[in-house]
């Protein structure tokens, strides 16, 4: 019998029996298949499991390790990835039924780098695009995710799969995908760490597209130190997408117990009016947490938090171009058509301009702010994971509190490029989890990253696991 704690140990803490050989890899991967086979069902988390190549990569690490032969913190490190990173030979659906059989002719940059740091490929995670309505029509390929901490609710949509794999113990650690909160957002939801990096520090190359301008790939893991080895493994400029940034990738894992005392951290409590209090309350103590570890705290202002919706637009533009490029409309015969064509592409143009002239003006705002600050601290997600039935449909009121009210804080950085990174700090009465976010510079996960494992350090909310029946 597989020992079913191995699946709930953390990266940080499996490396060490790794590197001993008090542990085996390919117990690790059993272990996760285990979990995944006895909950998947529930919890929709995977779409596409990898178990035989899982396990043949699991005895590749096994043999390697055993020669001294490691690559990387994440040798033998079971992982996901979600499903809008492209695998070669292996289905990529981005959760839509239309999708099914789709398999791409390539890896995704991300994906090529995990397999070069030695981690071990588990499978694909599930992507709550569509909204959920139950019927044998809809264009879903599974069910929506489910909360690990409470099955009727949801686990975030869009990255949620990566989120509730990682909650649920079924993986060590997930990439997934965030174009205006979708690491953090699913990430506060299921009570582990999530982080959106800066706008170029990671390859989009093969990532199905939201939006050029906006979309980030990233980590989710049960640490801050797993966040920072995936991170450091994915993190580097890829010629083959040209919004990377030739930057030196910092050691991450090494930086962490680098001294956080001194650092000036903003607070825009004025900006949190219509929080769940809860949510408000457990935030605040984790301000004053950060602030006992010697940071800074200042008021300051979080100006731009409405423009953000211009993302949707600039994003809704820019996806409609790669559509046409990638399935040009003929040219209507009838001239009143072609006219009325030509006018929309013109309307289109102009939305996306005006948009990034105001995205250009945030950015501007912001940093005139971190000129005085290292560091925004903020709530995550304004409330705790809302009912499945909440999210039935697109058009009604109940999406809107449910799409709307959890970017409120997320958005934002992706309109400006900057870091952020959600921790967990606390739990609500209802026992669902809160997520503070620490948003920094451009370039400087290392702080954001040494900041938030300073904290976790300082707390034990990250330590705890949801109760039965996935334990």
């Amino acid at each position: 019998m597989i020992d079913q704690d191995l699946a709930t140990y953390t990266i940080g803490e499996l490396v060490p029996l790794l590197r001993t050989r008090e542990v085996s890899p390919v117990h690790v991967v059993q272990a996760c298949l285990d979990r995944v086979e006895r909950l998947n069902g529930t919890l929709c988390a995977y779409t596409t499991v990898l178990a035989e190549p899982a396990l043949h990569q699991a005895r590749e690490a096994e043999r390697a390790l055993a020669k001294g032969e490691s690559r990387s913190l994440l040798h033998g490190i079971p992982v996901s990835v979600k499903d809008v990173c492209a695998t070669r030979g292996i289905r990529t659906t981005w959760g839509a039924r239309f999708l099914a059989t789709y398999c791409p002719p390539g890896d995704s940059t991300v994906v090529v780098k995990l397999r070069e740091a030695g981690a071990i490929l588990l499978g694909k995670t599930n992507v709550d695009t569509y909204p959920y309505d139950g019927s044998p029509g809809s264009p879903r390929l599974i069910g929506p995710t489910r909360n690990p901490w409470d099955l009727a609710r949801t686990a975030g949509r869009s990255s949620g799969g990566s989120a509730a794999s990682v909650a649920a113990s079924l993986d060590f650690g997930s990439i997934g995908s965030d174009n205006g909160g979708s690491i953090r957002i699913p990430a506060a939801l299921c009570g582990v760490v999530g982080l959106k990096p800066t706008f170029g520090r990671v390859s989009k190359y093969r990532v199905f597209p939201y939006s050029d301008s906006f979309d980030h790939c990233g980590p989710l893991a049960r640490s801050v130190y797993d966040c920072a080895a995936l991170l450091g493994a994915i993190a580097g400029h890829d010629p083959k997408d040209a919004t990377t940034v030739d930057r030196p990738v910092h050691d991450y894992v090494g930086g962490l117990e680098q001294p956080v005392r001194g650092l000036r951290a903003g607070v825009a409590r004025v900006a949190w009016e219509g929080n769940d209090p809860e949510v408000t309350r457990l935030v605040g103590e984790a301000i004053e947490v950060l602030s006992s570890l010697g940071l800074t705290m200042r008021d300051t202002d979080l100006p731009g938090l409405d423009h953000a919706l211009w993302a949707d637009a600039v994003g809704a533009a820019e996806i409609n171009a790669m559509a046409e490029e990638l399935a040009p409309r003929p040219t209507p015969a009838n001239p009143y058509a072609a006219y009325m064509l030509e006018r929309s592409q013109a309307f289109r143009q102009r939305v996306f301009d005006e948009g990034m002239g105001i995205v250009q003006a945030v950015r501007q705002a912001y940093a005139e702010i971190f000129r005085h600050i290292d560091l925004l601290v903020l709530p995550t997600v304004p409330i705790t994971a809302p009912l499945l039935t909440e999210e039935t449909s697109p058009w009604t009121r109940a999406d809107e509190v449910f799409v709307e009210m959890p970017a409120r804080y997320t958005r934002l950085f992706n309109l400006i490029g900057y870091p952020a990174i959600s921790v967990p700090c606390g739990y609500a009465s209802d026992g669902m989890p809160v997520g503070v976010q620490i948003a920094g510079r451009p370039f400087e996960e290392e702080i954001l990253l040494r900041v938030a494992h300073r904290y976790e350090q300082a707390t034990d909310w990250h330590l705890r696991h949801p109760s039965p029946p996935l334990k």
